[in-house]
């Protein structure tokens, strides 16, 4: 069973508006907008739906008030579904749907599904930064960003009541790995051994809930960018930017309208089969090497001309006197 990252993830909220308009600020691109419904993508064309919490067609909260309500993982095969719905089937309800797409719940009783995966490859774009050891970036000024366009859907945080019984579902049931831990109250999960730091992080709680969503970003100046957009709009800091000791990557958390706090980051680390898990004990210092509780205070700057549009440009050449 190959599963390979978040495919979608389907929310039920009580302001359809205020999700609506928070998406757009967050920089997702817009599908569809309704007053019962909203669809919008990352890069990579991992999707967001959002309906009112009342949808009838949704599967229940594992909560009150607005929240996550199906979790859907992309899978490589059809032979893949197959494998999973029959796994499934041992112990809880499966629904199948007419393209394959499997449906359940997991042990929190949070809905989660597996689809063929609609993601597409993202292009392979190297961002010049220059160090004293290694000069990239020659005759050009550097990338300024206004707002964000968040890549992909990274990772999904769940607080859990029963945090063995959660581990063991995904890992020994689905095939996820194993990457860190922190000591008596959480583990990071990924899909596959060789795959972003984790898509799946469980922290031990006394009732089930969502704590965050993560969408990746090119690179700490997209996420600052995205960060001052959010502050702009007028959306409230959960906390950040700073920077994750576990992971490495940077990150700034907008409260949002649809459960959880939404997330960019970036920069995180990479493993593949020669990863070595490493415990934490939970601590201030090992969750941020440095943050910032409440955003960047003060007006920014205006940057440069220069955007991201002019990534990979090169500078014109001087005609000859």
């Amino acid at each position: 069973m190959a599963v390979l990252g978040i495919d979608k993830l389907v929310f039920g909220v009580e302001d359809m508006k205020a999700a609506h308009k928070f998406y757009k600020d967050f920089g997702l691109k817009k599908v569809r907008e309704t007053a019962t419904y909203g669809l919008y993508r990352t890069v990579n064309q991992a999707e967001i739906e959002v309906y009112p919490v009342k949808a009838k067609h949704l599967p229940k909260p594992i909560q009150s008030g607005p929240t996550l309500r199906e979790l859907v993982w992309g899978v490589d095969s059809k032979a893949s579904l197959k494998a999973i719905a029959a796994e499934m089937k041992k112990d809880r309800e499966v629904i199948i749907d007419k393209d394959g797409t499997v449906h359940t719940t997991d042990p929190i009783g949070l809905g989660i599904a597996f689809r063929l995966t609609q993601r597409v490859p993202l292009e392979r774009k190297v961002i010049p930064m220059n160090s004293p050891e290694l000069v990239s970036r020659i005759d050009e000024r550097a990338i300024y960003y206004k707002s964000a366009t968040p890549l992909i859907i990274g990772h999904v945080v769940l607080n859990v009541p029963d945090l063995q019984a959660q581990q063991d579902f995904y890992i020994k049931r689905l095939g996820f790995h194993l990457t860190d831990i922190y000591r008596g109250r959480g583990v990071f999960l990924r899909t596959q051994a060789r795959a972003g730091h984790h898509q799946l992080f469980l922290l031990e709680d006394d009732k089930p809930s969502l704590n965050h969503v993560g969408f990746g970003v090119r690179d700490i100046n997209e996420m600052l960018g995205g960060g001052y957009k959010m502050q702009k709009a007028g959306w409230p800091i959960a906390v950040g930017p700073g920077r994750h000791v576990v992971s490495s990557c940077y990150f700034w958390y907008m409260k949002s309208p649809v459960g959880g706090p939404n997330e960019y980051f970036c920069d995180e680390d990479y493993c593949t089969e020669n990863w070595k898990p490493r415990v934490y004990d939970p601590a201030p210092e090992t969750f941020a090497e440095w943050l910032l509780p409440k955003g960047i205070v003060g007006k920014r700057p205006q940057p440069p001309t220069r955007t991201k549009k002019d990534m990979g440009k090169k500078p014109k050449a001087k005609k000859a006197a």
